[in-house]
């Protein structure tokens, strides 16, 4: 080979070799991202649309995915942070857990990471949702779009016409119906197979009964806090508390509320009011298309829960308005990967190549339309459709919470395709029937809202320590042990570890409106 090709060659050789390091063609290096959250159940979430749509985004992140059920999440999260075992991106209640997080140095503020990567997940936010995951002036966690206030008392109308009962509206009339529920054979199958209401381990889901006592121990036990005398002050101890156990507890010993309430974690919670067998529900009206398609489904021709204003008891009427305690967490590891990752799920692109799998109370048709977009099923659709509540379970089931919500008006606000967003719009408006319209305007109504909200620093030492003898306290009142002599000691409790402490701080920290 002559002097001037073997230059020649070696110059192309160089330039090439220069092109693909200058130029940024080689491959970027493969990151490993651990992701938990809290699903029902598991689907196939690696072979899902919402996993296929962000492998093809992040070809070089291995994500690894490390669900926790939901029903097991109170014991194994725990274990995790006092392992300081977190994975880089993971869900977690930010009410009960976010200062313990950070005491522990265990997650990471994000305020730098989302000016960079997480333009979307800020632009798209619900209004004033942000603020449930700062502390101490900090971000420290991405709160779910879907709103809590959206909590109602709903009741089995049909039950209601089947025994000629109108609608309760006091304790005492709810307490009459709750009996009929029972012992008069509501659905008519001639069997004792049928209750008033059912609430869910540790007095979950029945926060409308303690309401009307002017106190709630709020979704999940996370505590409710009003001002009272001028200044903020928390419902766990005040006598109405007490008053309201006693009732519950009164109700629990007469047979009228399901026997398996205090021990019934959310999937055995659930299936008993699509089984047919309880009257009374507290949750939110936007799952009463899943509830009342699956009861026809299962030969129920008129079921209707519905609902209605929650009772009025001798201390007040409402239901608990949580804000949005549930949020997700970056502990540090590669945090703007991370960070990129969770953005992403928030974009038109993502929107459209996971074909509208995001939502989980809502589930897209199989088919897309004219225009490629996702088309989600009516009101109307969800309760006549057969095969609904499976189809919702397969997209329920396979993706990872991220806490993208059709009902938020802010969704798709940084999408640049404006007709797309009014799209998802309408189509939010579409699943709504008069259910989740009624239930809607009877929370906004009826919410009580936290005057506490947000955590102060002595809960990370003190909180989850009262919240568990809160829950045993309870569990124990309603069971139908001494009330005067578990209250008594639940007081001393509550004074001796750090209860006064957050009160102080609270009262210093956050201003009386």
């Amino acid at each position: 080979m002559s002097k001037n090709k073997f230059f020649l060659l070696f110059l192309i050789i160089f330039l090439l070799s220069s092109t693909q390091i200058f130029s940024g063609g080689q491959k970027e290096e493969k990151v490993t991202l651990r992701w938990m959250w809290l699903p029902e159940a598991i689907g196939d979430v690696e072979n899902g649309a919402f996993m296929t749509a962000l492998k093809e985004k992040f070809p070089e992140v291995d994500l690894q995915l490390e669900p926790i059920l939901y029903s097991a999440y109170k014991e194994k999260f725990p274990v995790l942070m006092a392992a300081g075992d977190l994975p880089d991106i993971f869900m977690t209640n930010a009410q009960s857990y976010l200062p313990q997080l950070v005491a522990g140095n265990l997650i990471a503020p994000l305020d730098d990471a989302l000016k960079t990567y997480g333009k979307d997940i800020v632009g798209n936010a619900r209004e004033g949702h942000l603020a449930f995951g700062k502390y101490s002036g900090k971000q420290y966690c991405i709160p779910g779009s879907y709103s809590l206030k959206y909590f109602a008392q709903n009741i089995r109308m049909d039950w209601l016409e089947n025994l000629g009962k109108a609608v309760p509206k006091t304790m005492d009339e709810f307490r009459d119906v709750a009996r009929a529920f029972t012992f008069n054979d509501p659905d008519g199958n001639g069997k004792d197979d049928t209750y008033g209401t059912a609430f869910r381990q540790n007095i979950n889901f029945i926060d409308s009964f303690f309401n009307a006592y002017g106190v709630a121990p709020n979704h999940h036990q996370i505590g409710m806090w009003r001002v009272r005398k001028g200044k903020h002050t928390n419902d766990w101890v005040q006598p109405e508390m007490k008053e309201a156990l006693m009732n519950l507890a009164s109700w629990y010993k007469e047979g009228i509320i399901h026997p398996e309430s205090l021990t019934l974690d959310w999937g055995q919670w659930w299936n008993l009011y699509l089984q047919n067998k309880v009257g009374m529900w507290y949750h939110q009206p936007r799952r009463l298309s899943e509830m009342n398609s699956s009861l026809r489904k299962a030969g129920v021709k008129n079921a209707r829960m519905w609902p209605i204003a929650p009772p009025k008891g001798p201390y007040g009427q409402g239901t608990s308005n949580e804000g949005q305690p549930w949020g997700t967490f970056f502990s540090g590891n590669n945090l703007d990967k991370a960070v990129e990752v969770y953005n992403y799920t928030y974009t038109q692109e993502f929107f459209l190549k996971a074909k509208g799998q995001l939502d989980y109370a809502f589930a897209p048709k199989p088919e897309l339309n004219a225009k490629g977009w996702p088309v989600y099923y009516t009101y109307d659709q969800a309760l006549t459709d057969p095969n609904y509540e499976e189809r919702r379970k397969k997209v329920l089931y396979s993706r990872v919470w991220t806490g993208w919500a059709l009902e938020n008006p802010n969704m798709a606000k940084t999408w640049p395709d404006r007709d797309l967003a009014a799209h998802v719009k309408q189509q939010f408006q579409n699943t709504l029937g008069g259910a989740q319209i009624d239930g809607n305007k009877l929370a906004d109504k009826w919410a009580v809202t936290s005057s506490k909200t947000v955590p102060v620093p002595a809960d990370a030492r003190y909180f989850v320590n009262l919240q568990s003898m809160f829950r045993e306290i309870a569990t124990k009142i309603v069971s139908g042990k001494d009330a005067d002599k578990v209250w008594s000691e639940w007081l001393a409790y509550y004074k001796a570890n750090g209860g006064a402490e957050i009160e102080k701080q609270v009262n210093e920290l956050i201003p009386v409106k």
